[in-house]
Parts: structure tokens; C-alpha cells; sequence
């Protein structure tokens, strides 16, 4: 089975070894709550990349660059786009997501699109993944990221409009 590691190997780019417990912990105080457990384990095998992918040019953040949507954009909310929700549950269709609970860490040069992860228990779009650059849903979970990273990573990271298992 590949790992995310085989796959930026692949695209020509390398990860970070782990990060260490007091660079997740001052992340986490920068950030004002704990990290989610997909990326904190993520963190703890690699913090970020040490080498960004030729295709694509990949760039997952370290600890010391992973900040909210908040800080990176000066915007206190992520305007999503209505009609790719509506798309996969119409319910979704009114939602609108703090900034500062959107943690980015990881980019995409060709495109410019940058991934935060929406992190706030209980509500409804806790854990999943947007493209922050243009508010499109990119995945459901940190680990559906990722495994959609391995196989698309080089063609960029949309969820198909037909998911209808998302809620």
C-alpha cells in the first residue's frame, strides 16, 4: 500500500522527519485548542515537507507555518461555494465556517489552492477538508485527504459532486 510519504517521493518532493511533542504543542497553543488526531498523527510522522513535488509543486506546512484561515487570510469566515454543498447535501447549503477553526497546512503552486482542515466538535463540517483558496469542499476527513492526495495528488483534490455519503 502507498503511503503519503511513497507519494511525494513520486512527484519528485520529500517530507520532514516527525515533528517533535513541543513544536505540536506550540502549534497548538498558537492555534488556541488541540489539533485534530488525522493531523496531529500526521505531524508525528512528518512535519511538513522538506523538499516541495516537482508536479504540482506540493507543499505540505510545517508546525511552525500551519496558522488558521484567519491569520493567513485576514478573514474571520471561509465563504463557501453554496452550490457544491447543495450538491452533496442539501442541508449544507447555508453553512458558514470560522476561520479561526480552519487550520491550513498544505498548498498546491499551479493551482494556488491552499487546504485547511475545519476543526470544531459537534459541528456539522467538523474534520472536513476545504480548498480554502475558492471554498470548495475537498474532502470529508483528514484520511479521505490524504487518500485522495495518493491517488490524484498531481491533479488536484476536488470531491466528486456525486458523494452522496457525506452526512
Amino acid at each position: 500500500m502507498k503511503t503519503i510519504s511513497d507519494k511525494i517521493t513520486e512527484l519528485g518532493g520529500q517530507l520532514a522527519p516527525p515533528a517533535c511533542a513541543s513544536e505540536i504543542a506550540q502549534l497548538e497553543v498558537k492555534l488556541g485548542y488541540s489539533l485534530p488526531e488525522g493531523l496531529h498523527q500526521f505531524l508525528k510522522l512528518h512535519n511538513g515537507s522538506v523538499k516541495e513535488t516537482d508536479l504540482g509543486i506540493w507543499k505540505f506546512w510545517p508546525c511552525s507555518e500551519i496558522t488558521t484561515y484567519s491569520e493567513y487570510r485576514g478573514s474571520h469566515e471561509l465563504p463557501l461555494d453554496h452550490n457544491d454543498l447543495r450538491s452533496i447535501a442539501p442541508h449544507l447549503s447555508d453553512i458558514h465556517l470560522s476561520g479561526s477553526r480552519i487550520i491550513l497546512f498544505a498548498d498546491a503552486m499551479i493551482d494556488a489552492p491552499t487546504y485547511g482542515l475545519f476543526h470544531s466538535p459537534g459541528h456539522i463540517c467538523d474534520g472536513m477538508v476545504f480548498d480554502c483558496s475558492i471554498g470548495y469542499l475537498s474532502a470529508k476527513s483528514f484520511a479521505d485527504w490524504i487518500a485522495a492526495f495518493i491517488e490524484h495528488g498531481k491533479d488536484g483534490l476536488l470531491l466528486p459532486p456525486d458523494n452522496s455519503t457525506l452526512c
